[in-house]
């Protein structure tokens, strides 16, 4: 009978044991991560004007005119090291007169006619590390080709890149783009003033 006591006992002091709350630590990490920030000439919107005069004896004798292109520079600078790439949207698409994913609307005249339309050419990219570096000449990718020079296209982002599926990261993004308006031969005739109004967007995303 004593030894049964004291096995039971035991296990009672076993039991009391495995019942006890053992101590645990919770280990939490938290933070932040902020995405860069850039600015096009330090803003978050600017406008990039092309201005084209126009005379009638411009034209061809037949068939549309073409103008020869313009080009303005754009500088987007970031507060980090980030990829660049921009999307193209055309704010006077029902307005052009040959369609293209690279053509984009110059709006309307005489009620209903469309002016014509114009490409927008990127090239001379470059990048810098940041803004103490010297700048590194770079391609120009849509996601499935790569070239020095490339056209804007409506329905593909454009980044600054070394091949199609490599992204050039850096803080200070520079590149030339041309404008070529091409003009409808229907304004030799038009019974009033016709005007040239192109708007599109040009949409910046960055990333880490």
């Amino acid at each position: 009978m004593f030894k049964k006591t004291v096995i039971a006992l035991s296990l009672v002091s076993l039991s009391g044991a495995a019942l006890a709350a053992a101590p645990v630590a919770n280990l939490k990490v938290t933070g932040t991560i902020t995405p860069p920030t850039c600015t096009i000439k330090g803003q978050n919107s600017v406008d990039i004007e092309y201005v084209f005069d126009v005379s009638p004896g411009m034209f061809p004798v037949s068939g549309n005119l073409a103008l020869e292109p313009k080009t303005n520079s754009i500088e987007v600078i970031c507060d980090a090291a980030t990829y660049l790439t921009f999307t193209s949207t055309d704010n006077r698409a029902s307005s052009v007169l040959t369609e293209s994913v690279y053509n984009f609307g110059l709006g309307l005249f005489d009620t209903d006619k469309k002016v014509g339309f114009y490409t927008i050419n990127m090239k001379n990219a470059t990048v810098k590390q940041d803004s103490t570096s010297t700048a590194q000449s770079v391609g120009i990718s849509n996601g499935a080709t790569y070239g020095t020079t490339m056209f804007a296209d409506k329905t593909k982002k454009l980044a600054w890149a070394t091949a199609a599926s490599t992204l050039k990261a850096g803080q200070v993004f520079t590149a030339d783009l041309d404008v070529r308006p091409t003009l409808s031969a229907a304004l030799k005739t038009s019974s009033g003033d016709a005007h040239l109004d192109g708007y599109a967007t040009l949409a910046f995303a960055f990333s880490l």
